[in-house]
């Protein structure tokens, strides 16, 4: 007999594993790799960074960075500027298309959560936020 620990595993990872296949799914859609996905995402999501930032964040080398960053630069979604300070620090900027294709991915990813819960009662909404919030607390 499984306990209730481990039918709330099974069912987590059932939802995290469904909802990620259908993120993946649009976010293949975009036509940008994975790699170029989160890069977009980190700088429309907490602004312009340098070539080494981007590197330790991803945790690969400045040198791949800067050759993601030059593809991404080429397609038009982001630019790069060189510090006003210290001509040998770059920084990397999103663009108005990676902005734009960011928040319509973030966008269709809501809409896929909205799904998960449309149709449930009051009562129901009401446990499952409970239940959501506490293992948000968890993951901050």
């Amino acid at each position: 007999m499984k306990t209730y620990q481990q039918n709330t595993e099974q069912q987590l990872f059932q939802i995290l594993n469904s909802y990620h296949m259908k993120s993946k799914e649009l976010e293949k859609s975009a036509g940008l790799t994975q790699e170029r996905l989160q890069i977009l995402m980190l700088l429309v999501i907490q602004g312009p960074k340098t070539i080494n930032q981007l590197a330790e964040g991803e945790k690969v080398s400045a040198p791949a960075i800067t050759r993601t960053v030059k593809a991404l630069e080429k397609q038009g979604y982001v630019i790069k500027s060189r510090s006003k300070t210290d001509q040998r620090v770059v920084y990397v900027a999103p663009t108005r298309k990676s902005q734009q294709i960011i928040e319509s991915i973030r966008s269709k990813q809501k809409k896929l959560i909205a799904e998960l819960v449309k149709g449930h009662s009051d009562e129901e909404l009401r446990a499952i936020g409970l239940g959501a919030g506490l293992l948000v607390k968890r993951t901050l």
